[in-house]
Formats: structure tokens, C-alpha cells, sequence
């Protein structure tokens, strides 16, 4: 219980401050006594301060305010991603302080990752305000299927690896608590701290890059289900009469959306003689071709770009309108760099959601984009420390 009453009386502070004892106690229904032991082993421990400025007063002595001392310990995320690993270090209001990145030119070996990561997180540790003795935690975020009861990389398909022990070789390494999430849902934590889900109960999160995966929050909670495999949006059926996607079905969402399925699909029309500037473009060297090219060719009005673009979002939105239906989420937040295509992608994805989803609730589910894009991976895995600090799971 004393536990319990240390995290909220932290949380409290972290959202509120700079705030009073009174203030405290009022809020979380516990004794001033309760509180003012509490508050004075949180002062000792050096993660909370007293303002040099006092509260305002209503007669008699102003009350001393207390805050977070964001910058009494750090905290450090790792985004293992398919090309590149990303490690940031971060005080406790979520500033990052240092970034490092090391590029992957091709899949490493399972120790060779390991160690990169390591290099890494040490070199960040090593930053003059910081010093390893005040990391207090890692997160680090990983694509693919992750086990973060036991801190693994189960499978990362596009390094190919797995059964990576995290949790156990950096907590052999750095001596500190290390924290393993699959990157979606890492974002979707990271939005729900800091991006377009502060203050939302029920959303989910939709990134698309070279896969497609989603993260829940319902109840406030992040949702993995019993199996921590939920979100695996991208191996949903939209065409049981589709192409075959890697996973082995044929008609994935991930085979119509994902950046590799439409560059294919340019590329397969392009062979099949399609007229598009594509060809003049890319001068019959379509291994050049990028995802922006093709913004841009939809951008001039080009028609197999923009066919292209629109059935990915029409696809989308099908999915989008069976999850609203099942889960009735608040808001959706899309993160990739296919919706920088803009309305081509767009009108079509709220065309379908529109159609597809059911009138059952008084308020529309709000589709958004994704405020930390990309880089919230990378927030979200110093979040998942911040997150254990501050609102630790139960049980």
C-alpha cells in the first residue's frame, strides 16, 4: 500500500506540479501525515524538490511547492528498428538529453547487436550532466514479436533474429531494471505521454512503414493480450482473394499498404507497360524508385500513382472501420510516411471508414496523425522506465 501511495503521490506531482502538500493529500484522499512522511522520503531520495518560490497564500504561511527534480536521474531507450538502432537518454520529464545512432548495413549476428546496443547506451551514459550511477532504467523497443514478461525479442523478421535476450544481458551489463516492448506499442505508450493520446482512455495506434502494426489503449491500459501478440493489424484478411503476404495467407493488410507492397505494385504496373512519369523518372531503372517519387508523381496527377495510393488507403480504411466496429475506440493515430501523401491516401481512408463503420455511438471515432511520428519509438522506449516509475502496473 505504501508503494501504491508513493507512485500516485509522484504521478500527482509529475501532472500537477508545482503543487502542495495540502494539495496532495486533498486529491488523494490520504492523511497529511500519510503524505508528509511520503513526501519526505521522496525529498531524501532526490526525486522531488521544494520550489524556491512559494504557493500562493489564503492567509498565514504560503505552502512550500513541490515538483519533480527531472534532472536528479535519467533515464535511457533503445529503438532497435530493421536498419538502424536508435539510443536516446532522457531526464525525467521525457527531455532528451543525447541521441546516438548506429546505422545496420546489413542484418547483424545476435552478439553483434547485443554489443551495438550496449556501445550504445554507453556512450549516452557518458554525457557530462549525466553518469551511470543515475540511470535508473532501460526501454528498449523492438520490432517484430516481442515476451515482456521475460524481456525477449522473440522474432525480429527484419533482422532476421531471434530469442534475443534483453532483459537479461543488459541487466548483466548496466545493473539497473531493463524494460522490452514490441515498437508499436511503445509508440502507442509514447503517445499516450506526450502525442495525440494524452488524456484519451480508450485509442489505438496504426503504424505503417515496413510492416503494419497497431497498439491498443483501452481502459487506459496498453492492451497485448494473453499471448502479448495483439496488434498484429497488418495479418488481418482485407481480400481473401489477395497476394500472398510472408506470414503465409494470402490478403493481409500489410500486402496492400505497407511502403515494400505499393513500390511493388508501381514497379509490377510499370512492367506491364503502364503509362506513368515514373518511367521518365526513374529512365527504366526502377530500383531507384522511393516512396516520395511516388507522392510526387500522384502529386502531378500521375494515375497509376494515384490509383496506387488510393486503394492502400481504401484498404486501410476497411480495417480501420472493422476496429472501430469491435472496439470503438476514441481515436485512431496514424504514424508512417505514407500519410505524408496527404489527402490521395486520406479522403479514400475516411471514405471507407465512413462506410464501413457502424452508427451505433453518438461520437465519431477522431482519426488523426501521429504528432511524434517516427520518433516516438525511440520516446516511447524511455517511457517504458518513466511508466514503471510512475504508474507501475499491477500485480
Amino acid at each position: 500500500m505504501k508503494s501504491l501511495n508513493k507512485t500516485a503521490i509522484l504521478n500527482l506531482v509529475r501532472l500537477q506540479g508545482p503543487i502542495s502538500r495540502a494539495q496532495i493529500a486533498k486529491i488523494t484522499t490520504l492523511t497529511p501525515a500519510t503524505v508528509g512522511t511520503i513526501v519526505s522520503e521522496l525529498l531524501k531520495e532526490g526525486i522531488l524538490i521544494e520550489e524556491a518560490d512559494r504557493g500562493k497564500s489564503r492567509g498565514g504561511r504560503k505552502p512550500i511547492m513541490l515538483s519533480i527534480n527531472a534532472t536528479r536521474f535519467y533515464v535511457i531507450g533503445v529503438y532497435g528498428a530493421a536498419e538502424v538502432v536508435n539510443t536516446a537518454i532522457a531526464s525525467l520529464d521525457g527531455k532528451v538529453k543525447q541521441e546516438v545512432t548506429r546505422p545496420l548495413s546489413s542484418p547483424p549476428s545476435r552478439e553483434d547487436f547485443l554489443n551495438i546496443i550496449k556501445e550504445n547506451i554507453h556512450q549516452v551514459m557518458n554525457m557530462e550532466e549525466a553518469g551511470e550511477e543515475s540511470v535508473i532504467g532501460v526501454g528498449v523497443a523492438m520490432h517484430g514479436l516481442v515476451d515482456t514478461e521475460n524481456g525477449v525479442s522473440v522474432f525480429a523478421p527484419h533482422l532476421n533474429l531471434e530469442n534475443i535476450a534483453l532483459k537479461e544481458h543488459l541487466e548483466q551489463e548496466f545493473a539497473v531494471p531493463v524494460f522490452v516492448e514490441n515498437d508499436v506499442r511503445a509508440l502507442t505508450l509514447a503517445e499516450s505521454w506526450y502525442g495525440e493520446g494524452q488524456s484519451v482512455s480508450n485509442f489505438i495506434c496504426i503504424s505503417v512503414g515496413r510492416g503494419v502494426g497497431s497498439g491498443m489503449v483501452l481502459n487506459n491500459k496498453i492492451f497485448r493480450g494473453p499471448s502479448q501478440t495483439a496488434g498484429e493489424i497488418g495479418h488481418t484478411t482485407v481480400d481473401v482473394g489477395g497476394p500472398q503476404c510472408h506470414c503465409g495467407n494470402h490478403g493481409c493488410l500489410e500486402t496492400y499498404v505497407s511502403e515494400h507492397a505499393i513500390l511493388h505494385r508501381i514497379k509490377k504496373g510499370m512492367r506491364m507497360g503502364r503509362s506513368t512519369v515514373l518511367n521518365e523518372w526513374l529512365r527504366e531503372d526502377e530500383n531507384h524508385l522511393t516512396l516520395e517519387m511516388v507522392f510526387k508523381a500522384a502529386a502531378e496527377g500521375d494515375s497509376h500513382a494515384i490509383e496506387t495510393l488510393e486503394d492502400a488507403g481504401r484498404y486501410l480504411g476497411i480495417a480501420i472501420a472493422n476496429l472501430i466496429n469491435l472496439l470503438t475506440p476514441s481515436k485512431i493515430i496514424l504514424e508512417g510516411r505514407l500519410f505524408k501523401a496527404g489527402n490521395v491516401i486520406l479522403t479514400p481512408l475516411h471514405q471507407m471508414v465512413e462506410k464501413g463503420s457502424l452508427r451505433h455511438t453518438k461520437e465519431k471515432t477522431n482519426i488523426t496523425i501521429s504528432s511524434l511520428g517516427k520518433a516516438g519509438m525511440l520516446t516511447g522506449a524511455f517511457t517504458l522506465v518513466l511508466n514503471n516509475i510512475f504508474i507501475p502496473e499491477e500485480g
